[in-house]
């Protein structure tokens, strides 16, 4: 049954609001009669609703407001003060202290009808929010628990070595990465799914999926990029996602120091080694806009101590709180050979996260991949 706590150091006017109150709605009532009686029946008893007074002996009705709002439990507990206070700073004080309404003594019995049913009405609604939300944050924390089980598990490959981390904007996103060894060549890929959130995560899962499909048919990095951009040309046509996907798919040759990069859209990918820093350009349109678009491989050499570097722009495009970008030569600065790919990574982290004080503006990725 609905409770509701009345503190009042009046006998008599407690003993009128509680024949209203039953009278009106059939409640369950408790009395107090100053304010620290009217904090510990608050804590012991967990009220639905709270009417208090302004003005009663030790504890006023202020002080009593700000004690049960710091109490576990009864932040948002209704409470409304019924005073015959007409100094409107006072009132604003008590609002200020945590009340949601006040009513003046003396009141009318259907303003106290009216008021304690919109309270009660929006203490009922914001607890269902409550649980709203609380089951779609269980959601999105399984999906993005779901999300992460679809990244690969490993990426050392024989002869070579690697590392790679992903961190969602929100507890999910878009990116991703994917790597493969057919046997003649690894395959690694890295994507951006443009948008955040569930609807990027999505389109996330249905490439990702596709990608298992299109490695077992031995294509080519080319075919394979082809193949996905008219994929999702269709799958995007005509709908109310306006979405598309870049991404930088490398294939590393293990029969000759080759390496092939088919980028679509994507930011620039990067080659540490001896020869120094090599940087590759996107050389065609983001997937999912030109149907009928061929990407042509751009190839580099690739040898032994080389190192693949590739990214998402969420990590360029970390901001500080003065709104600079991490930007481009930053990284530049970052990408030395003579780290291990966990290193590097781990060097990029500990730079760039302090530069933005830990605020992802985008989702981000990273990999990097060398060879032994």
């Amino acid at each position: 049954m609905t409770r509701v706590l009345i503190a009042d150091d009046n006998p008599i006017f407690r003993e009128v609001i509680k024949r209203h109150v039953v009278a009106l709605f059939g409640f369950e009532t408790v009395e107090a009669a100053d304010g620290a009686a009217a904090v510990a029946l608050a804590e012991a008893g967990r009220p639905d609703l709270i009417l208090l007074d302004l003005m009663m002996p030790g504890m006023d009705g202020i002080e009593a407001i700000r004690r049960i709002r710091a109490l576990p439990g009864l932040r948002d507990v209704p409470i409304v003060f019924l005073s015959a206070e007409t100094d409107r700073r006072k009132w604003a004080e008590a609002l200020s202290a945590g009340a949601n309404d006040f009513i003046s003594k003396p009141y009318h019995r259907q303003e106290l009808e009216a008021r304690l049913s919109l309270h009660l009405k929006l203490a009922s609604l914001g607890r269902e929010l409550r649980s709203q939300n609380a089951l779609f944050s269980r959601e999105r924390y399984l999906a993005g628990c779901v999300q992460r089980q679809l990244l690969p598990k490993d990426l050392d490959f024989p002869g070579f070595e690697s590392a790679a981390v992903y961190q969602a904007q929100e507890q999910v996103g878009g990116d991703f990465y994917e790597a493969w060894d057919d046997g003649r060549a690894v395959y690694i890929l890295m994507a951006d799914i443009s948008g955040h959130g569930a609807s990027a995560a999505m389109l996330m899962a249905v490439c990702k999926g596709l990608l298992l499909s299109l490695r077992e048919d031995r294509l080519s990095a080319e075919e394979i990029v082809g193949r996905l951009n008219r994929f999702l040309c269709t799958l995007l046509d005509g709908g109310d996602l306006d979405m598309f996907v870049t991404l930088v798919l490398a294939r590393i040759d293990r029969r000759a120091p080759i390496l092939s990069v088919v980028s679509a859209g994507h930011v620039p990918s990067f080659v540490l080694g001896p020869r120094g820093l090599t940087e590759i350009m996107p050389h065609g349109p983001a997937l999912g806009i030109i149907a009928d678009h061929a990407w042509t491989a751009e190839t580099v050499p690739f040898g032994r101590g080389d190192m693949l570097f590739l990214y998402t722009d969420g990590l360029t495009e970390l901001r500080s709180p003065d709104k600079v970008f991490f930007g481009d030569e930053r990284l530049r600065l970052l990408l030395r050979p003579d780290r291990s790919p966990k290193d590097l990574i781990g060097e990029i982290i500990e730079t760039a996260l302090p530069f933005c004080k830990g605020t992802l503006h985008d989702d981000l990725a990273m990999a990097a991949l060398r060879r032994l």
